[in-house]
């Protein structure tokens, strides 16, 4: 009788230092089984892996974390032989040996294991919704090790075949198309896939529940919109997008989608947004499901933004696959920079131009932090690893990308992506491959270009002093890091050069650029008139004009192209923060800008003015303050009104529901937040429906003053919502009240099982970040972090302790600071390093701009509060 080896890998402390694998022995072939047993929340799993042994081995190291091994036999040379297994919690791995060597060639290891269907959304995990339990995997980056005994690093491709047995009400969804559906064993269905191409073990991909799919076809591939079946009516809208998205990519690319078939599944418990599985994309469902009726054109940029992001990473990310975590970038970066580009063809009214350009601004605010880190940077341990998919991996990746296409040209880009693709497709490429493809197909620096921002932190600021000489301008161009926090700022980053293409725009449309390679060089340029130092807001750099060229170009403002005017205000608001501005120069940028039409450059206006209300604006200046907002935003609302006119664009619409929000809840007007309540009530007493575009910001700020009896009607709301949307929208809002003991009820209620996993430290975050909530949502952080712990996933936990970065004061610094240093998790490290930084900053900001408003206010003229509509 064989021995059974019941090994119990645990879940493993924080402080995992995890190594690299040998490369003596290598996956060729996985045939996976998996039965999960929901009636113990676990599974049972099968593993026959056939490797490729390099060199003579007599033991074989696997990933395996949270499963418990029964037994191992390895078949080679025509023998079997029994394994032992010598489990190595530290690294995440376990060692398997044999008592004869294994010569090189082709082995099979025969693995039988139970696993845990976890709460911690990874691996192979529990998900609940309409009163059942399901099961759902997420993988990246190093959680295949949760579901079965693995290779589980990007370089160790594989082909995999996949089993799952379910019960017989059940149904299974994978990345292979099903080739059979078959009874048994009893009460049970075992459903077999197609073999997958070769792939990463992270984006193994397995649904098991009561799903259900839209079924359509694009440029001859199988599509499916799948989740649930109350979900599937909402689904429409994603499968329109998913079919013009992989048209388009097929042509940019100049590859056809590289498998026969894509799913696209919806579940109710998902760690992430959504996850790019080899032809069975997981999502929240959230991010899948919409009704088009309702939802506003930010929702639908969203939904089809993460559609259009996960599609583009069949190719960039599964067929082309990094080599190790260091370059997640060239997946997620990429993903990211890529997705808006079907969407700008499908629906040129989304302005998704101007949005990428809006979409560098929280990026600049990150990389602008001594705490920043640079795009690649080694990893080794699963925090680490995890830690990387970041803003830097994302938006600033994305930024960068769209600085190179800028420069090279939009075709000779497509050309190296489409020439990087052939080269390595079914393998793995480091960043290098990349820079040498688009500098192959460009001619141009572009490896020197990408190597200074890729291996250094931080942002350059670019100052600009012009003269006009003899029909020239003469451009004195100087760089460095651009720091939020000034101090030292020489010493810290001294040395510190990129290689920036510096491009000025005239308003004749004509372009120049120059690739700043020093610390200081001058140019000269054709003409003299309306130089913008940033043509399109494509360069990935802080534009600081002398003060004369700052003059110049506030008066022309109205002659650059909107992605300019953007960047300049965005750029000017951030050397207020560093303290190189005086904010008056900023308030004065938006007093010439009042005639503004554009939805992204408002908007940012808006949430500058909110932060300074929050942050900034002392009590005694509050009502000047709500005046002279008031003052800037009643004529666009009166210009704008409560009502959709005929031909009103979607822009219209949604700028209409930034002003009246911001009217209400910064400027304080009174008329404002009547209405949005009386809209709210009729809305929740099924008189009325509100308008879509106007839904969210008014069940928003409406809360901001709501009492015992709305909160009651927004808790009703949230657990009867019939869309995620709609749940999401009750559920966040019940943490813009501003009574504490409502807020108190918003606290307790996310512990409880009303509230996902994946939700709880959400509401619990936005508590904090609202204002009059601050204080009380951080003393149940910290009295209730046991409890908190026990619920949340313990990489979601790192959301909640980043919230505290919305603290702007020395006495909160040090509250937050004590707190971190009690509770210090791995995960957390770097975030919760950006979060202690930008609350010394909001503090050294604040003691001197606070004194700057007063001043400014005071100096402004006493006109009376111009009423909204």
């Amino acid at each position: 009788m064989r021995r059974m080896l019941a090994i119990l890998l645990l879940l493993l402390p924080a402080a995992v230092t995890a190594q690299r694998l040998p490369k003596t022995v290598i996956p060729v072939h996985y045939d996976l089984t998996f039965a999960p047993d929901f009636s113990r929340d676990q599974f049972g799993g099968e593993a026959r892996v056939m490797v490729s042994v390099q060199e003579r081995v007599t033991e074989i190291v696997m990933h395996a974390v949270e499963i418990e091994i029964h037994e191992v036999t390895v078949d080679s040379g025509g023998e079997t032989q029994t394994a032992t297994v010598q489990a190595e919690p530290q690294n995440e791995w376990v060692r398997l040996r044999v008592g004869k060597p294994l010569e090189q060639g082709l082995a099979t290891i025969h693995i039988r294991y139970t696993g845990i269907l976890n709460d911690q959304l990874a691996g192979l995990y529990l998900g609940r919704a309409n009163g059942r339990k399901y099961a759902t995997t997420q993988m990246e980056a190093t959680d295949a090790r949760r579901a079965f005994p693995s290779f589980d690093e990007p370089a160790m491709k594989a082909t995999f075949s996949i089993t799952a047995i379910v019960a017989e009400g059940d149904t299974a969804l994978s990345n292979g198309s099903v080739l059979s559906d078959t009874p048994g064993p009893a009460g049970s269905r075992t459903i077999r896939f197609s073999t997958t191409p070769r792939m990463s073990s992270y984006l193994v991909a397995l649904t098991v529940g009561d799903f259900d799919c839209l079924e359509d076809e694009a440029e001859g591939v199988s599509l499916g919109i799948c989740g649930t079946p109350d979900k599937l009516r909402l689904g429409e809208f994603s499968m329109e997008a998913s079919k013009f998205i992989l048209r388009y990519l097929n042509d940019y690319y100049g590859i056809p989608y590289p498998y026969h078939k894509l799913d696209q599944v919806g579940v109710a418990d998902f760690r992430a947004g959504a996850m790019e599985n080899f032809g069975s994309i997981i999502y929240r469902d959230s991010r899948l499901f919409i009704d088009p009726q309702e939802a506003t054109a930010a929702e639908k940029r969203s939904i089809a933004g993460i559609i259009g992001h996960e599609i583009a990473h069949m190719w960039f990310g599964d067929l082309v696959t990094m080599q190790w975590w260091d370059d997640i970038w060239l997946n997620e970066g990429f993903a990211r920079w890529m997705q808006t580009k079907p969407l700008a063809e499908w629906k040129p009214e989304w302005n998704v131009g101007l949005r990428e350009v809006e979409s560098t601004g929280s990026v600049v605010a990150l990389d602008a932090l001594r705490s920043s880190r640079p795009i690649r940077q080694q990893a080794t341990t699963p925090d680490e690893i995890d830690a990387l998919f970041d803003g830097i991996a994302y938006g600033k990746t994305a930024a960068v990308l769209r600085m190179v296409e800028s420069y090279v040209g939009e075709d000779v880009m497509k050309k190296g992506i489409s020439n990087y693709l052939r080269k390595h497709s079914w393998g793995n490429a480091t960043y290098f491959d990349f820079a040498d493809a688009i500098e192959g197909a460009s001619g141009k620096p572009v490896r020197a270009m990408l190597h200074s921002y890729i291996e250094q932190a931080g942002i350059p600021v670019v100052s600009v002093a012009t003269s006009c000489e003899n029909g020239r301008t003469i451009a004195r161009l100087s760089q460095e890091r651009f720091l939020l926090d000034r101090s030292g700022a020489s010493e810290s980053s001294a040395g510190q050069v990129w290689s920036v293409p510096v491009c000025f725009s005239r308003q004749d449309g004509a372009v120049s650029c120059h690739m700043l390679s020093s610390a200081e060089e001058t140019v000269q340029l054709e003409g003299c008139r309306g130089m913008f130092p940033n043509a399109d807001g494509h360069g990935y750099y802080v534009t600081n004009p002398a003060p004369a060229d700052l003059d110049r170009l506030r008066k022309d403002l109205g002659g650059f192209d909107p992605r300019e005017r953007l960047v300049l205000l965005r750029d000017q608001w951030n050397l207020v923060r560093a303290g190189e501005r005086p904010v008056s120069d900023y308030l004065a940028l938006v007093d010439a800008l009042s005639d503004e039409r554009e939805l992204p450059i408002l908007k940012m206006i808006l949430e500058d003015l909110t932060f300074l209300s929050a942050q900034m604006v002392g009590e005694s200046d509050r009502e000047a303050f709500q005046k002279w907002t008031s003052s800037l935003l009643a004529p666009i609302a009166s210009r704008l009104g409560w009502n959709r006119v005929n031909g009103e664009t979607e822009e219209e619409s949604a700028l209409r529901a930034e002003i009246l929000y911001t009217l209400g809840y910064v400027g304080g007007d009174g008329k404002v937040l009547q209405k949005a309540r009386n809209l709210v009530d009729r809305h929740l007493d099924g008189k009325e429906k509100l308008d879509p575009a106007l839904r969210d910001s008014m069940v928003a700020l409406a809360a901001t003053r709501g009492d015992r009896r709305l909160y009651d009607r927004y808790l009703k709301a949230f657990r009867d919502a019939g869309t995620p949307d709609e749940r999401n929208l009750f559920m966040l809002s019940l943490a813009k009240f501003e009574d504490p003991s409502l807020l108190r009820r918003t606290l307790d209620l996310a512990l409880t099982d009303e509230i996902k996993s994946q939700d709880a430290g959400r509401v619990i975050a936005a508590v904090i970040v609202n204002p009059k909530g601050r204080a009380e949502g951080w003393s149940f952080v910290e009295k209730q972090w046991d409890r908190i712990s026990n619920k949340l996933p313990v990489r979601m936990l790192g959301s909640v302790l980043g919230a505290s970065e919305h603290f702007c004061g020395t006495a909160d610094l040090e509250r937050v600071r004590k707190f971190w240093e009690g509770h210090r998790l791995a995960s957390a490290e770097r975030r919760m390093s950006q979060a202690i930084e930008r609350v010394g900053l909001c503090s050294e900001m604040k003691r001197e701009v606070g004194p700057q408003i007063t001043q400014w206010l005071a100096g402004r003229s006493s006109e009376d509060r111009v009423s909204a509509p």
